[in-house]
Parts: structure tokens; C-alpha cells; sequence
């Protein structure tokens, strides 16, 4: 059983160390393969050098050779080759064997007389030739050599260190070997092995199996000394000559490894390191003794891989630091035990000391090689132990309590995280991401133990952080590359609107929260706003205001209605709006961003002081809705802040829009607090506001015209301010001084109106397009409430009246005021009216009859409605035929034509219903006179239409009038002729044979007239 559980400890630790081993050969290839291309690169410089000192020896003189105008080809030609055969001459060939050579007569050379300038002849220059630098023949990878030299090799220092660790573990539980030979025997073993490998190094066949039985010397010299201080508590072994004699053999064993340049020793010493405390622990708890020879091990790891360039020692070091770190938490760190008092501090302080350990390591290789990615990487590993241990503390109560102990612990790592990004500014990503956990980790922080006794300081912390993280970013940015510059100039700033969804976790939490954590919000926001103006980021800004704004909401929501802290939460949304406004213009004019241009910055510059201006309105409302609100004056005081606020910004900004939608926006606060909140017995501060604000709209254009000269919306703010506050003014009248005299109110509101009109009038120097829409909107108000004097005044059909009147006033004004939105309102108006009269059921049902026969309100009702429509149609103007498809001039003629019979058919009803029926009943059959009536009556309108059509000339009211005659006929003769005795008959039908004879006639004399013109 022991052989079978040996063999599963030895293939699980072969799975660990074969990586490490593989690691260690890929690092000494590339090594090897970087001091080949050194020399390569050295031999290849060599060789240029050569060749160029040898092109230089060979450099010849150029020879102009001049041709004559007309020299023949072949000639040319061969004064090229005499000049190739001068400067390179060829070699002297050698005889064969048996054979004298024979001189060769050199041919005579060409006459040079008969050159002229033909150019220069350059021939090309072969390179010259390179010595082909030998290749040394590479050693091919065997696989039986490496299986049989350094892996057994390594399999036998590892199996030998196993060895002694099972022995000395056997001897234990045994107590075969007294405590002190065995300690002896250990520390014989290892020196020997040590000083035996350091003999056979000197054999170069044997260095692996030397520096495998080094890295075997070491292992068994670590176990030895542990088990002698943990295990046996010799006194000879105390803390002091533990940690002494520890770190010399921590020392002996890097020395060794460098002084052979083994690697395998190395790592198989860290190995053996981080093993020996596990394999021989007894289960009780010593984190000094344990963690403070972890603390060795890494200093000697640490120093090994700075001076002998392996690297990845440290990044193992730190991921076996991690280990032992997570394991020994899992195993002793309780709530019994570390969980409360002073032994909090110790697994805090095991984890902050060795991240700052191996942030030492790696500041001191940053400053020597540059670059080192395992090193960094070793400090980001133990800095993510650290947070993952502070979530897994957030299940003590007992440290979660305690915010500034457990905080100052994750500020520590918060801090090695950010002097890692200084040093490396190219890893500002992991500082970001350090600010992600830590701000999750207050969040749920507090969630589970946030309560009004730990307030000052969760809003210490969430101000530290977010003030750590936000600036941390900016500082680092002149550090970085463009574009890691530029993503954290952007990140950094984004750390305030974290900070601030911090500080509402306390408006949700706490009910109701204190003003201390308003305090804490604007200094989050003033830091905000500092951080803008550094790096021109206004995006987070808007972000803060919203932010802001929302926790103002919930505030007053979480705060029940019997405290009605109304007035500090009117405080609170003006003072911030005023600083949100300040501070966008005054960032606006420090960046110099232009707010036309299309990008976010500039969105973010144009929306951040009209935000602070209009996201206070929605608050007022929702104030109004919440808490009950006796005196409207404090709600509408911050209300006219606002509208000041916002008109400000437009006259500076030249933002008419804003002046419209603050006027909108005021309205609904008044309107609201009028529905919920207006009693009658104190109806005059109501009364002074609206018509307060009701002048402060009307006058701004004309207060500030040089600001409103080029734009439209501002004009008609003006001319609709009295429009949305007439309903208001006039329920408060209505309600607060009942009287008879109603329909004064709309003159007076028409007063303005018409004096403002005039005031454009006298103004304006052309009838250009601005005057004409602001001539248009004052005069149609103004109609407006002329028109609606006789509906206030009067009855209820009065308002229908006033629409038609309207309408047809408007069109007239458009033949003065060519303004589009004049016609289009008055067609409105005139259909609108139709539609109420002629589709309008309760005209029947719920209005009364007036009891008087035909001169009654349905004659002036009907009647002046149906001019209208004529008025309208004769007032009619379309010069640009925009309309012409629409034919408004004929719809409004049979709008009106359409009135006038109902009117009939509804005189005709009134007169035969009986007299206590209070509505009028329209009925037929059982009453001949009235049928007779009806039908008479249809038959004179239809020979009105036809007369009409044959005035006008005009196809439309003759055709309606041969369809009503034809629908007269019918009526006749399949229903009032059925009914009646002889007599009565034979006058029906001699009325309306005269009616059909008259139509005829007339119908003869159009036609007569046609052919004649």
C-alpha cells in the first residue's frame, strides 16, 4: 500500500515538475539560439567591412568615349568592347599539358581621331566574390539521450529527495531514529550531496547528474532545518539561528546554481521549497515560522533570476507564494481563531508583505533589463491574492465591521497595483482593473454592513478610492504611448461617476440618509470637475450630474412624507444645478470646445449646462407628487432659478430652443402643483406666479431682441406663454373669485397679445420670412383669445363658434401675414368645428332646447359656423398651389353647405317636437306635416344648390342638387304619398311638380346661356 500511494505522490509531482522542466529547456534554447544570432550578426558586419575596403581598391577611372555623328553600328560597338577589354583585361589562359603556348598579336587599337562624345561607357561591376562562411553541423535531438542523461537524471535527484522525506516522515511516526540523529543524518546527506555534485561538475561529461544531486542537497538541507525548528523545537533551533541558518542554505543553493549555470537546479530547489512545508507539516499552526521561510525562499529566488536571467524563477516564486498563501487561509484562517482580535492583522499582513516583496523585485529588474514580463506579472498574481482574499473576509462580521482595517489593507494592494503601473505604465489596464474590484468590493460591502454608525466612514472610503483611482490615470498619461495615453485620460475620470453610484448606496440603504452624504457627493463632483478640466474629458462630468440628480430622486423617495424635508432638497437640486451650469461653461471656455462640432466631448459640452438647467424640473415634479405642498412659492422660486438659469444660456449660447422648452417645462410644475395642491382659499400667491411667469416669457424677446433677432423660438415662447397659462389664470379665478364676468379674462390675456403685435409691427423694417412668423404667432393668439371671449362668456356651444370664427379670421390674416401656420391653423379650426357640430351626438342629447322656434341658439350655432366656412373659403389664398390637391377651397364650401342643411333638417325637428321633450327628437312618418315639411324643405335647398351651380358655374353644387332632388323624389313617393288622403296628395305632388318644373327651367336657361356664349 505504501509502494502504491509512493508511486501516485511520484507521478503527481512528475505532472508538476516536467512544466517547470520544459520551461527551463525552452528558456536555455533561447538563450542559445540568441547567442548564435549575436555571432552571425557580428560575422555578417565583418564581411561587409571586407567588402566594401574592396570595392574601393578596385575603383578604376572613368573613360569618355566620343563617337561621330554618324558612325556605324558595328564600329560603335566595337570601341565598347576595347574599352571593356582596357579596364578589365582577361586572365592569361594556361596551356595543356604537351603544348608551348603561342603569342597572340594583340589586334591594333582603333584610331582615337574619330571618337567624339558619344557618352560614358560604365560597365557593370560584378560583386565581389564572399568567402561562404562554414556552418557548424548542429548536434541532432536525440530522444534516447535526453531520457537517459537528464531525465533520469532529474527522475533520480527527485526520487532520492522523496526518499529522504518518506524516511524521515516513517522515522517520525516510528520514532525509529532519535529526533537529533536524524536531523544529523539530513544535514549529512545534503552537504554531502552538495559537495558531491560540486566535484562531479568538474567532469563535463557528468554535469547533469551533477547539478541534479545539488538540487537533491538543497531540498533535503531545507526539510531538515524545518523539521528541526516546526517539528522537533530543538533549542538550538530558535526563531533567530532557524532563520539564519535557513538562509544559508537558501544562499549556498542559488550560489551553487549560478556558479553552475543550471537552471535545473533552480527550479528544482523552489520546488523543493514550497514542498518540504507541506509534505512535513503537523497539522498545527506557525505562520511566522511558515511564511518567513516562504519570505527566504522568494528573496533567493528573486536574486537568481536577476542575475542569471531566468526569469521565470520569480513569476514561480510568486505563484508558489499564492499557493501557500491560499492554502494555509483554507486551512487556519477561521473565525475562531484569525477572525477576531489582533490576529486579523496576520494573514493582511502575510499577503501585503509579499507584494511589496516582489514589487522591490521587480522595480529593481525594471531599472536593470528593461521589460521583464514574469516579473510584473509575479507582482499582478499575489496583488489578485490579496483581493481575492479580501472578498473571502467580507464573511467574517467581525472584520467586515471594521471598514477602515479591512480598507487599509485593500489600499495597501490597491497602492502596489498602482506603483506597478508606474513602473510600467504599458500595464495601466490592470490599474483599471484593480478600480473595477475595489470598487465591487464596496459595493457589496455596503450592502451587508453599511449602517448609520459606519456612514463617515463608508464616505471616507468611497472618496479615497474614487479620488485614488480617478487621478492615478491622469498622472500616468504623460507616461504612456498615444494610445494607452489617451484610454486612460478617458478611464480615469470615469472613476467618479463610480464613486458616486458608491455614495447613492447610502440614499438607498439609510432611511432617511443624512446631509453628510451630500457633502461627500459634491466633493465627488468638485473632483469631477477638476479632472475635466485636465484632460478635457466631459463625458464623466454629464455622467455626474445625472448621477447626482438620481440619488437627489431617491433621496426624497426613501425620506418618509411627515419629515418633508422639502426645503434642504430644494437646496440641494438648486445648488447643484448651479454648479453643474457654472462649471460647463466655465469648462467649455478653458478646453475651447467647440459645441457644433460632431463629437462626444462636444455633445457632452453643449447637454451639461442645459442638463443642469432642465433635470432640476423633473425633480420639482416629482417633489410636487410626493410631498404635500401648501405654499407653491419655494417649489416655484426654484422653478424661476431655472427658467433664469436656462434663459441665460440661451442668450449666451444663442439657443432659442431653450427659452421654448424652459416655458414648457414650468408650465408642468405649475400645472402639477395646481392639480394636487390648489385650494381656493388662497388663490392670490397662485395668481401672482403665473402671471409672473407669464410676463417674464412674453418680454424676454423684446427685452433681449439683439438675442433673439435671428431665431424663432424664442418669439413664440412669447406668444404661447399666455396661451399655457390661460387655463391655469383662469381656474384660479374661476374657483378663487367666482363672477359673471368671465369673458373679460380672455380679453385681457388678448391685450398683450395684440400690444406685442403691434410692437413687431412697428418694429419691423421688410415683410421677411421672421417678421411674418412673428406677426403670424402674435396675431393668431390674439384671435385666439378674441375668439374665445364668446365661449367663456356664453354657453358651451360658444366654443364651437369661436373655433369657426377663429379659423376664418385666421385665414384672413394669412392674405396680410403670408405665414404657412396661419392656413394650416384655420383649416384646423374650421374643420374642427365642422366635425364637433356634424359627428357630435351630445349637440342632440345633452344640449337643451331653447324653446323658442326657429330664432334659437341651433340657428346662430349652425349659422355663424356655416359663414365661417364660407368666409374661410372666400378668404382662401394658395398662390403656390401647395394645397391644390387637397382643394381646401371646395371642402370648405361643402363643410358649410353640409351645416346649413343639417340646420334645416334640426329647425324642421325642433318645430314638431313636443313641447316638454327637453332634446330634439328627430323622427319620421306618423306626423304629414312634418314629412311634408321635410321633404319641401329638401326640395327648395336642392333648388338653391342648383341655383348656386348655375351662378358659380360650377358642376359640384348642380350635381348635389339633382342627388338631393332624387333623394326628395323618393322620400315623396315611397313614403309621405303612402301616408296621406287624396287631397293632401295631390298638393304634395303639385309642390313638387313646381319644384321639378323650376329646376328644369333653370337647368334650360344655363344651358341656353351656354350655347349662346
Amino acid at each position: 500500500m505504501e509502494g502504491i500511494v509512493v508511486l501516485l505522490v511520484f507521478f503527481a509531482i512528475w505532472l508538476f515538475v516536467a512544466p517547470i522542466i520544459a520551461v527551463v529547456s525552452a528558456a536555455t534554447a533561447r538563450r542559445e539560439a540568441k547567442e548564435a544570432g549575436e555571432k552571425l550578426k557580428d560575422l555578417q558586419e565583418r564581411l561587409r567591412m571586407m567588402e566594401r575596403e574592396f570595392s574601393a581598391s578596385r575603383t578604376t577611372q572613368k573613360t569618355s568615349i566620343p563617337t561621330p555623328r554618324e558612325q556605324p553600328e558595328d564600329m560603335r560597338m566595337a570601341e565598347q568592347l576595347q574599352v571593356i577589354e582596357e579596364r578589365h583585361p582577361l586572365p592569361p589562359s594556361k596551356p595543356l599539358e604537351g603544348m608551348s603556348p603561342e603569342p597572340v598579336s594583340e589586334p591594333p587599337p582603333l584610331p582615337r581621331k574619330k571618337l567624339i562624345d558619344y557618352g560614358e561607357v560604365i560597365s557593370p561591376e560584378l560583386p565581389p566574390e564572399v568567402p561562404a562562411v562554414p556552418e557548424v553541423p548542429k548536434e541532432p535531438f536525440s530522444w534516447e539521450r535526453f531520457m537517459g542523461v537528464k531525465m533520469f537524471s532529474w527522475l533520480g535527484g527527485v526520487a532520492m529527495f522523496f526518499g529522504v522525506i518518506f524516511f524521515v516522515k516513517y522515522s517520525f511516526e516510528n520514532n525509529l531514529i532519535p529526533p537529533a540523529m536524524r536531523i544529523a543524518l539530513g544535514y549529512v546527506a545534503g552537504v554531502g550531496l552538495l559537495v558531491g555534485g560540486l566535484i562531479v561538475h568538474r567532469l563535463p561529461k557528468y554535469q547533469v547528474l551533477a547539478q541534479s544531486a545539488c538540487a537533491t542537497g538543497t531540498l533535503i538541507l531545507y526539510g531538515v532545518t524545518f523539521a528541526a525548528h516546526a517539528i522537533y523545537h530543538f533549542a538550538a533551533f530558535g526563531q533567530i539561528p532557524t532563520f539564519i541558518l535557513m538562509a544559508l542554505v537558501t544562499l549556498t543553493a542559488f550560489l551553487i546554481a549560478v556558479r553552475l549555470n543550471a537552471q535545473v537546479v533552480a527550479a528544482l530547489g523552489m520546488l523543493g521549497g514550497f514542498l518540504t512545508p507541506v509534505l512535513l507539516s503537523t497539522g498545527r499552526d506557525q505562520p511566522f515560522g511558515l511564511f518567513g521561510y516562504i519570505a527566504l525562499l522568494d528573496i533567493g529566488l528573486i536574486a537568481v533570476s536577476r542575475h542569471s536571467n531566468w526569469r521565470h524563477l520569480a513569476a514561480g516564486g510568486a505563484l508558489g507564494t499564492a499557493w501557500m498563501i491560499l492554502g494555509w487561509c483554507d486551512r487556519f484562517f477561521v473565525p475562531g481563531a484569525y477572525a477576531v482580535g489582533a490576529k486579523t492583522l496576520i494573514p493582511m499582513g502575510i499577503v501585503v508583505f509579499f507584494v511589496y516583496l516582489f514589487l522591490a523585485g521587480d522595480w529593481r529588474s525594471k531599472r536593470l533589463e528593461g521589460n521583464d514580463r514574469f516579473s510584473a506579472g509575479s507582482v499582478l498574481g499575489l496583488a489578485g491574492t490579496g483581493f481575492l482574499l479580501g472578498f473571502g473576509m467580507l464573511e467574517y462580521p467581525t472584520i467586515g465591521e471594521r471598514p477602515f482595517l479591512l480598507y487599509g489593507y485593500l489600499l495597501l494592494v490597491n497602492l502596489a497595483v498602482i506603483a506597478q503601473a508606474f513602473f510600467r505604465p504599458r500595464l495601466v489596464q490592470v490599474q483599471l482593473g484593480a478600480a473595477v474590484l475595489t470598487f465591487l468590493h464596496l459595493a457589496l460591502w455596503s450592502g451587508k454592513y453599511l449602517v448609520p454608525g459606519n456612514l463617515m466612514a463608508a464616505l471616507v472610503l468611497y472618496l479615497v478610492f474614487g479620488a485614488l483611482h480617478a487621478v492615478v490615470p491622469v498622472l500616468l498619461a504623460p507616461r504612456l504611448p498615444e494610445d494607452s495615453a489617451k484610454l486612460s485620460r478617458t478611464a480615469g475620470p470615469w472613476a467618479v461617476p463610480c464613486a458616486l453610484l458608491l455614495m447613492m448606496l447610502p440614499v438607498f440603504h439609510l432611511s432617511p440618509a443624512p446631509m453628510a452624504v451630500w457633502a461627500g457627493i459634491l466633493l465627488v463632483d468638485l473632483l469631477g470637475i477638476a479632472l475635466a478640466a485636465l484632460c478635457g474629458a466631459l463625458m464623466p462630468v454629464l455622467a455626474a450630474l445625472v448621477l447626482t440628480m438620481v440619488a437627489a430622486a431617491a433621496w426624497l423617495l426613501q425620506v418618509p412624507v411627515a419629515n418633508c424635508p422639502l426645503l434642504p432638497f430644494l437646496g440641494v437640486i438648486s445648488g447643484f444645478s448651479v454648479l453643474f451650469a457654472a462649471a460647463g461653461g466655465w469648462l467649455v471656455r478653458r478646453l475651447g470646445v467647440d459645441v457644433c462640432a460632431k463629437s462626444p466631448e462636444a455633445a457632452a459640452a453643449a447637454w451639461l449646462p442645459v442638463s443642469a438647467g432642465l433635470l432640476p424640473y423633473g425633480l420639482l415634479v416629482l417633489a410636487l407628487g410626493q410631498l404635500p405642498v401648501v405654499n407653491p412659492s419655494p417649489v416655484f422660486g426654484v422653478a424661476l432659478l431655472m427658467t433664469v438659469l436656462l434663459i441665460g444660456l440661451s442668450v449666451i449660447g444663442k439657443q432659442g430652443a431653450l427659452v421654448l422648452v424652459s416655458l414648457v417645462a414650468t408650465v408642468a410644475v405649475e400645472g402639477v402643483w395646481h392639480l394636487r395642491h390648489f385650494h381656493a382659499d388662497a388663490a392670490v400667491t397662485p395668481l401672482l406666479w403665473y402671471l409672473g411667469f407669464h410676463g417674464l416669457f412674453l418680454a424676454f424677446p423684446f427685452v433681449f431682441r439683439k438675442a433673439s433677432e435671428g431665431q424663432a423660438l424664442p418669439w413664440i415662447a412669447s406668444a404661447l406663454s399666455g396661451v399655457l397659462h390661460f387655463p391655469l389664470v383662469y381656474q384660479v379665478v374661476k374657483h378663487g373669485y367666482p363672477n359673471h364676468m368671465m369673458g373679460l379674462l380672455p380679453a385681457a390675456f388678448a391685450l398683450p397679445s395684440l400690444l406685442a403685435l403691434f410692437a413687431v409691427i412697428r418694429s419691423i423694417s421688410g415683410m421677411d420670412e421672421k417678421n411674418r412668423s412673428r406677426m403670424a404667432w402674435f396675431g393668431g393668439v390674439a384671435l385666439f383669445f378674441i375668439t374665445l371671449i364668446f365661449p367663456i362668456q356664453f354657453s358651451r356651444q360658444w366654443l364651437t363658434v369661436s373655433w369657426a370664427l377663429e379659423g376664418a379670421m385666421l385665414l384672413w390674416l394669412f392674405r396680410r401675414v403670408p405665414h404657412p401656420g396661419l392656413r394650416l391653423a384655420g383649416l384646423f379650426l374650421l374643420g374642427i368645428s365642422f366635425v364637433r357640430l356634424s359627428f357630435n351626438p351630445a349637440v342632440f342629447t345633452d344640449y337643451p332646447r331653447s324653446g323658442r322656434a326657429i330664432l334659437n341658439w341651433h340657428l346662430y350655432t349652425y349659422g355663424i359656423v356655416a359663414v365661417s366656412q364660407f368666409l374661410g373659403a372666400h378668404w382662401f389664398l394658395d398662390a403656390e398651389d401647395r394645397l391644390s390637391r387637397f382643394k381646401p377651397r371646395g371642402v370648405l364650401l361643402v363643410m358649410g353647405g353640409l351645416l346649413l342643411f343639417l340646420l334645416l333638417n334640426i329647425e324642421i325637428a325642433d318645430y314638431f317636437t313636443a313641447p316638454g321633450d327637453r332634446c330634439v327628437a328627430f323622427r319620421f312618418g306618423g306626423n304629414f306635416p312634418r314629412d311634408m315639411t321635410y321633404s319641401i324643405a329638401w326640395g327648395l335647398f336642392a333648388l338653391g344648390l342648383l341655383g348656386i351651380g348655375i351662378w358659380k358655374k360650377s358642376s359640384y353644387p348642380r350635381f348635389a342638387a339633382i342627388g338631393l332632388l332624387g333623394i326628395t323624389l323618393l322620400k315623396l313617393f315611397l313614403h309621405d304619398l303612402a301616408a296621406i288622403e287624396n287631397v293632401y296628395r295631390i298638393g304634395a305632388l303639385i309642390g313638387v311638380a313646381v319644384i321639378a318644373f323650376v329646376a328644369s327651367f333653370l337647368y334650360q336657361r344655363f344651358y341656353d346661356k351656354s350655347r349662346s356664349s
